[in-house]
């Protein structure tokens, strides 16, 4: 299974809101003291991943 790590709360609470589940939290190894919120990567996902970084202006 692929995954997607996402370490923006607000990102992550999108995905979550569009029925995208956590499959697993865990501490950032890049960002001290933030959490990782890792999804299985889906084709759903990747295409909903597209659309926010667009409306965003940022590159996930």
């Amino acid at each position: 299974m692929k995954r997607k790590v996402i370490l923006s709360l607000h990102i992550a609470n999108e995905l979550v809101q569009r029925g995208f589940p956590i499959i697993e939290l865990k501490p950032s190894t890049k960002i001290q003291g933030r959490a990782a919120f890792i999804f299985e990567l889906t084709p759903k996902l990747s295409e909903v991943l597209t659309e926010i970084s667009k409306r965003k202006g940022i590159r996930l």
